[in-house]
């Protein structure tokens, strides 16, 4: 498999490879001072299905290639995401909708760019003026790394995967408030809690190492398929990261969400801390 994460380092080496397409993939940030290397930017709320009643829902297989390949990309290229606030959020998305749309060569710089910036490496300015050179991009959809809210319902009594939620304990627990309007506290029944935040290392903004991921995703049963839900599908992602890092390579997301669950008064909910 294609590791995940890649060093500050690694990708200083790697930059001036015309095959290596580097994509700045911050979210809800204001616009960067600079950006790394020929880095373009990758907006999930408009790579996504414009006509959804919520935020960055996955396009169309077709709609997807179509976009990416007026950035330039095709499916040779290796792909680099980072995001500017380094605890890989949207990146950890992008990185997973490749994946899902059939393209593995792609990695997350681990630490974003402030891993980058410690490192001593410099920044270039954007050029808004860059020409855009289209290429082809084929996706190949992979739909074992995806849910439906069906499928999510069918799983309460099936129980055929296992479905972790990314949310805080707070959240989770249905202690603290949602932050979207309209949307019920607590989680899906039978899910466990990993919050994301708990994969980072706050000293360093790094990822943890194996062992100390495996630990914080020791609840997991990694025996059945793993199903990755969150406030909006975003942080599930870094979740099915953690998970990649230590050997579950195929971790779906449920792509609704809490924001879709949560809204929905005909679905059960359970609060408190246990599933």
């Amino acid at each position: 498999m294609t590791k995940a994460l890649l060093s500050a380092a690694e990708l200083r080496d790697i930059l001036d490879d015309p095959n290596v397409k580097l994509l700045d993939a911050s979210y809800n940030l204001p616009p960067a001072p600079g950006r790394i290397g020929k880095a373009i930017e990758f907006d999930i709320d408009l790579v996504a299905d414009l006509e959804a009643d919520r935020p960055h829902v996955v396009p169309r297989a077709r709609d997807f290639g179509a976009i990416v390949g007026e950035m330039g990309i095709s499916n040779s290229d290796r792909i680099i995401v980072y995001d500017r606030a380094g605890l890989s959020m949207a990146a950890a998305r992008v990185w997973w909708m490749f994946r899902l749309f059939g393209h593995d060569n792609v990695q997350i710089l681990d630490g974003g760019l402030p891993a980058w910036l410690r490192a001593g490496y410099t920044l270039e300015a954007w050029d808004e003026d860059e020409p855009a050179t289209d290429a082809i991009f084929t996706p190949n959809l992979r739909p074992e790394l995806f849910k439906r809210r069906q499928d999510m319902i069918d799983n309460l009594t099936k129980k055929a995967f296992t479905v972790v939620d990314a949310r805080d304990a707070k959240r989770y627990s249905g202690e603290a408030p949602e932050p979207r309007p309209g949307m019920e506290p607590g989680h899906i029944p039978g899910s466990i809690n990993v919050p994301y935040a708990s994969l980072i290392d706050p000293a360093t903004g790094l990822f943890k190492k194996k062992d100390d991921l495996k630990a914080a995703l020791g609840l997991v049963d990694a025996s059945k398929p793993v199903a990755v839900s969150c406030g909006s599908g975003v942080t599930a992602c870094v979740v099915a990261l953690g998970l990649f890092e230590t050997g579950v390579e195929n971790a779906a997301i449920y792509g609704g969400s809490w924001a879709e669950w949560g809204s929905d008064p005909t679905l059960p909910k359970t609060k408190g801390g246990a599933p």
